[in-house]
């Protein structure tokens, strides 16, 4: 678990002294795929670019990894001994957190929204291997403050912590802003050039919008001419920019006002709804069969709920890019999901 080299120089020394901690992942980095345009016959076309933190590790990469990578190490330096946390039946976060526990040696207690399948797969066989499952009613669920009350009591003998649904918490923040300082730093495996300086959009599909909020606000802190547009799966845009404001004024109270910024109306980070809207969990006709195409043309496994959005926006946003822009999507994984959905839509795959 070791610090993050950090850019130095102004704004940069408040990152130094935040990203001065241990941490989950032993190196910020993460692979680089660059996808050129459809018809592209010249290597100096713009291309876009795949982060993928879906590889960073083989059961909770992606996004996850980077929401837990200051928080695990927490938990463990206070002597946490067990962890409560909660979500859907198939959610990714409650597997992530049961794996990264268990490697700490604590014990995760997850509460399932649901009914449990008759055969478990994807996310909810890695939260059963790794976890402590309890399965909760959608009535119970949706007092989340209630539920986790009355479970932590039966734990009076431990010590525990909780986890938020998604990890919306401000010290999860921090290893979003980890990743940006890399990103700002690390040489193009393309061009063999820094970024810091060049105008980039980071598109990111958001359930609960940690993830765009984490990354927009190292690009803040950093003075990047950069953006973040997060991508609506699971809300409205008031729901986001609550979460948003939340997230931002916690941060502050843990660690204090950044200097010389106005929180949160600063953040470079643009809410906008899918390019085809709906409610969210469902998948439309075609979803499944553009995500086998994109797995065996290009070899990126994406998912129709969360990663197929970024995936079309990118595209998207790429389409009307300045030629210096670089178009970037944080892929945030969700591969095990699909063993879930093949339980709905077995004829699909």
């Amino acid at each position: 678990m070791k610090s993050a080299a950090v850019r130095v120089g102004g704004q940069q020394n408040e990152v130094y002294h935040l990203l001065q901690r241990p941490w989950l992942l032993t190196t910020p980095s993460t692979r680089r795929d660059w996808v050129p345009k459809p018809g592209s016959s010249s290597k100096t076309d713009q291309h876009l670019c795949i982060l993928r933190d879906d590889l960073l590790h083989p059961l909770y990469g992606g996004n996850k990894s980077r929401k837990l990578d200051a928080l695990i190490p927490s938990l463990v330096h206070s002597g946490v001994t067990d962890v409560v946390t909660c979500g859907g039946v198939q959610s990714a976060h409650t597997a992530a957190v049961a794996v990264a526990c268990a490697e700490h040696n604590m014990r995760a207690h997850l509460l399932l929204r649901g009914e449990a399948p008759a055969v478990p797969a994807g996310n909810l066989l890695i939260s059963r291997m790794f976890g402590l499952c309890t399965h909760v009613t959608r009535a119970e669920y949706a007092d989340r403050q209630s539920m986790l009350r009355r479970y932590l009591e039966s734990l009076d003998e431990a010590k525990t912590a909780v986890i938020h649904e998604g990890a919306a918490s401000p010290v999860a923040l921090l290893g979003l802003i980890r990743l940006v300082n890399w990103l700002a730093d690390e040489p193009s495996t393309v061009d063999n050039q820094r970024h810091c300086n060049q105008p980039v959009t980071v598109v990111i599909d958001s359930g609960t919008g940690v993830t765009a909020t984490g990354v927009a606000l190292g690009i803040a802190l950093l003075q990047l001419p950069w953006k973040v547009v997060g991508v609506m799966l699971a809300g409205n845009e008031a729901y986001y920019r609550n979460q948003q404001q939340e997230l931002i004024t916690s941060f502050m109270l843990e660690y204090g006002r950044p200097a010389g910024l106005q929180w949160p109306s600063s953040l470079p980070l643009t809410w906008v709804p899918r390019l085809t809207p709906r409610t969210f969990g469902k998948v439309l006709p075609g979803e499944l069969r553009q995500c086998k195409q994109v797995a065996q043309e290009h070899g990126i496994l994406l998912d129709p709920i969360y990663t197929l959005a970024a995936w079309e926006m990118g595209w998207h946003l790429l389409r009307d890019a300045a030629p210096t822009e670089l178009v970037m999507i944080l892929h945030t994984g969700g591969s095990l999901g699909l063993q879930g959905l093949a339980q709905r839509f077995p004829d699909s795959f």
